[in-house]
């Protein structure tokens, strides 16, 4: 069953075709000449008795014939499988549509793009298959909100590539992001927001969080984004009930600990904080539940 990371990422290019183009050529490869991008089935059961399914599956199009088949895969981790798969799905997507193919491979870790960026022999000489990757490494940065405006789910996947990133870069391109998708077409800067956040980093999300609250305005709070907010808040009461044990000197044993800062429930962070303040231990936190 495939993850909500990994869906998250699919939907990007089911939203927006053309991204497949972008990032083709973003490695260096040029494309051929074109008036039409579409989704295709992403089955590619041409081969039996196996059904071989890829990610999804682009097709351009010039004067209504295909002229470029794109498989797109998102990899979250290396695959060994897939270097069997991989072959079956551009031999059968170009025996379908009679024109070029080319695999996309999608990595959110920089490890699983360079692990999937390794050739595959084909064992015939002169054919080795060389997917084109794009990792954190390989994603563009936006830094243009006018580009960021036109092209929203490449604004979103250059947050997720960079804004992990604690410097100017990272700062950069959340700041982009910010000032463009009050403008994006169709609320979409709402939804790519709960994208970005979804396949950032713990920490790094938070940073984003914060920069979307800190601007004042309602059009980002989404419901992904409430339920962020929500949890630094709690968070926050867990670690002041921490803190208010330790600061009297009563020990708080890492199984308490754990307890306390995996507690959601807001309510119950707020009936044991005043009691932090006068228990003289841990356990009465707890008896008093």
């Amino acid at each position: 069953m495939p993850s909500i990371v990994h869906e998250t990422v699919i939907d990007l290019f089911r939203k927006r075709p053309t991204l497949a183009a972008t990032l083709i050529r973003e490695q260096g490869v040029a494309l051929a000449t074109h008036d039409e991008v579409r989704l295709e089935s992403e089955s590619l059961a041409d081969c039996k008795p196996a059904e071989y399914r890829a990610d999804a599956v682009i097709v351009h199009r010039a004067e209504s014939k295909p002229v470029l088949g794109v498989i797109v895969e998102v990899q979250l981790r290396p695959d060994e499988d897939k270097r069997w798969s991989w072959p079956v799905y551009l031999a059968t997507l170009r025996a379908r549509l009679q024109c070029d193919t080319a695999l996309l491979v999608m990595c959110l870790s920089s490890k699983t793009a360079r692990e999937c960026a390794t050739p595959i022999d084909m064992g015939h000489p002169g054919w080795t298959l060389a997917p084109l990757v794009m990792g954190p490494d390989h994603l563009p940065r936006i830094t243009d909100v006018a580009q960021a405006i036109a092209e929203p789910e490449l604004a979103a996947l250059s947050v997720v590539a960079h804004g992990r990133d604690p410097g100017p870069a990272g700062q950069e391109a959340m700041d982009v992001f910010y000032k463009a998708a009050p403008l994006m077409a169709d609320g979409l800067g709402k939804t790519y927001a709960d994208v970005v956040l979804a396949l950032l980093p713990k920490v790094a999300a938070r940073k984003f969080v914060e920069g979307l609250m800190a601007l004042g305005t309602h059009e980002y709070k989404s419901d992904y984004v409430r339920q962020w907010v929500a949890q630094g808040k709690a968070e926050g009461k867990a670690e002041d009930i921490i803190l208010a044990f330790r600061t009297r000197g009563i020990d708080v044993s890492p199984e308490a600990e754990r307890r306390i800062l995996d507690c959601s429930d807001a309510d119950q962070l707020s009936a044991w904080f005043p009691k932090s303040i006068t228990a003289d231990s841990v356990e009465e936190l707890f008896d008093s539940e």
